[in-house]
């Protein structure tokens, strides 16, 4: 006997029920999924776009310091030259900057007094642990065969010293070079106002007199030393290339001279990827990474 106000569903109301759950969960799924296809192709058009970007940034950066390095060959001796260059190819502007190579700090030459400036300074390390740091570096490039010496081929192998980190290289690497022979020292005539704080911390006598020199405390980019238009042998050479609205910076290191690589007068040495650069923040010493 049912009692009074019992009702059943019917098995065909029941079964509508359970088609209706399965239809609702079959447009949940459906509707995640068209949402995980769209954020997809969101991202690999965003993707493919930056890839566009970086190749347009290599192309016109290289472009732009080939001419400029056609400009300053024909330069030479005039007077007021200076190694920047501006330069619209298509409808990308690109600024080059050449910055003499003798003018950056020598990770193979540089004494230990310059190298904890440039710690202290560009690092931001205490002045006690940039000195620890600036000694080890010595001590790596000086110590003898089969005593753990080292001779420095590229910026990187800075790494390999203890007490290194990439946060500590990305913060010095506008600042320094290699050289090949790491005889020479640094030609403080040549080198960015940004260096010649860190020769003040180092050396104020010597920055006062290399400020002298110049004429001028403010020079960022000084004459190649030799005279007004003389060409320094080697070149860091800076392409700032505006795309979008993005800043891109394409370098290069650029040796006088011919090899069997070209027919040139120039040589390209090494070459960075290319790195997107926070707006109106390149300095002389080097840009300042996003």
């Amino acid at each position: 006997m049912r009692c009074p106000g019992y009702s059943r569903a019917s098995p065909a109301a029941r079964q509508r029920g359970v088609a209706l759950a399965i239809v609702l969960w079959f447009i949940a799924g459906m509707s995640l999924l068209v949402a995980g296809i769209v954020a997809q192709a969101r991202v690999d058009t965003h993707m493919a776009q930056l890839h566009v970007a970086r190749a347009k940034a290599v192309a016109a950066g290289d472009g732009a310091i080939q001419l400029m390095m056609v400009d300053l060959m024909n330069a030479q001796g005039e007077a007021g030259t200076m190694p920047v260059g501006n330069y619209r190819l298509g409808d990308i502007d690109v600024s080059v900057v050449m910055v003499p190579a003798s003018g950056l700090i020598d990770l193979n030459s540089a004494p230990a007094e310059v190298l904890s400036a440039l710690f202290l300074l560009a690092a931001g390390l205490g002045e006690e642990e940039a000195r620890l740091l600036a000694q080890g570096v010595v001590e790596a490039r000086s110590a003898g065969p089969g005593q753990g010496g080292m001779k420095f081929d590229a910026i990187e192998d800075l790494l390999r010293v203890p007490g290194t980190s990439r946060a500590l290289l990305d913060s010095v690497r506008d600042f320094i070079v290699v050289s090949e022979s790491g005889q020479g020292g640094t030609d403080w005539s040549q080198a960015p106002e940004e260096l010649l704080q860190v020769l003040a911390r180092a050396n104020p006598a010597l920055a006062d007199s290399v400020r002298l020199r110049r004429g001028s405390a403010a020079a960022s980019y000084p004459r190649p030393a030799g005279g007004a238009g003389a060409m320094a042998s080697a070149y860091r050479a800076d392409a700032i290339v505006r795309y979008g609205d993005k800043t891109w910076l394409r370098r290069r290191w650029v040796a006088i001279g011919t090899d069997t690589s070209t027919a040139l007068p120039w040589h390209m040495t090494r070459t960075e990827p290319p790195r997107v650069l926070a707006k109106n923040n390149y300095l002389a010493g080097g840009p300042v990474d996003t």
